[in-house]
Parts: C-alpha cells; structure tokens; sequence
C-alpha cells in the first residue's frame, strides 16, 4: 500500500485495527505516530463502554399494552348505527329535520305505489313502447355491423378463404398453432427461474 507522507489512519484502517487486522504497514504507522495512537485508543474506549452497556428489552406486557390501546376502525363502515343515532337526537333541529327526511320518503313512496295502482294501462305501453324501441335500435346497430363488415377491404379475402375447405383447413391449423405457440411462450415467461438470482437474498 502506498501511503502518502503526513496521511493518518483513515476510519477503515482503525475498524481493521479494532478487528486485529490491520496491515503491518499500518501497523508500523501506527506505532510512529502519536495522533493516530490516541485516536484508536479513545475509538477502543467508544467500543468498550457500548459493549458494557446493558441490554434493553421492553417489558413483558408491553405488546399487549400497545394493542390494547389500538384502535382499528370498521373499513366498510362510514358511520355507526350508534354515532348517527346520537348525531339525530343531538339537538331538536336535527331531529326535526331528520323527521321531515321520512316523511318526505315514505310518501313519495306511497304516492309512487298509488300512481302506478291507477295508471296500470300507461306503465304497459310505456314498456311496450321502450321494448320497441330497444329492438329497433339493435336491430339497426346491428345491420350498421353487417354493413361496415361487408365494406372491409379484407372481408372477400376472408370469404373465398371459407369458401375453400383447404384454405380453411391450413388457416385454422395455423391458428392453432399460433395459439399454442403464445401460450407456451407465456408459460415459459411465468415460469419460477431455477437458479438462485444474483442478490435475491438481500
């Protein structure tokens, strides 16, 4: 190792001195020099009061204590039944106006029931009507389809390829063989590796 005229022990060198693995160079540096001396003597201090130091564990109670004080609220739950109980009969505005919100809704309900009661012949051709429109919106799309279908400039090549059993025949055979090829290829690329990857472990 060449060292440069004044350099000191960098703070590699001193951990390789606390291991016993300092170079004998070093070592040679280290017993010239007074500075580099006291430094891995006060850095061997550092290391022996740490290693003195006790141990810490928490107390045996202590996880249970922790999750105890834990609180895990109901993802799926906005609000509870309690808490809107409470948030209702809070004050008599609240009240009063949750009131008015059921009344409001039971007789839009009631009035809805009673209006379809007596307008039974107008809900019949109402669906009526929109069955009849529903078909004839399909069947337009779908003749919209047939049409753009039939102006491809690849559909006659397509036809007269199902007009020729052999066309037929090699096309499909070479369609499967497509089909088993991407799916072997997918297999292969969800395959586990076998070997160990380079620093899987860290």
């Amino acid at each position: 190792m060449t060292r440069t005229p004044g350099s000191h022990l960098s703070p590699d060198e001193i951990d390789s001195w606390l291991a016993g693995t300092l170079s004998p160079e070093w070592q040679q540096h280290l017993d010239q020099c007074q500075p580099c001396l006291e430094r891995v003597r006060s850095e061997r201090d550092i290391v022996d009061q740490i290693a003195g130091l006790p141990l810490l564990s928490p107390a045996p109670a202590f996880a249970d204590q922790v999750m105890a004080a834990v609180t895990i609220p109901d993802p799926f739950a906005i609000r509870s039944l309690q808490a809107t109980r409470r948030r209702v009969f809070a004050t008599g505005r609240s009240l009063a106006l949750a009131a008015s919100l059921a009344v409001l809704l039971l007789s839009s309900m009631a009035g809805s029931i009673v209006w379809s009661l007596n307008h039974q012949d107008t809900l019949a051709s109402l669906g009526t009507w929109l069955l009849s429109e529903t078909a004839q919106v399909a069947w337009l799309g779908l003749q919209g389809l047939a049409s753009n279908l039939l102006e491809q400039p690849w559909y006659n090549g397509v036809r007269s390829l199902l007009d020729n059993p052999i066309r037929l025949a090699i096309g499909s055979a070479l369609a499967s063989a497509g089909y088993f090829g991407g799916v072997l290829a997918l297999r292969r690329l969800l395959a586990l590796p076998t070997q160990q990857v380079a620093h899987a472990g860290i």
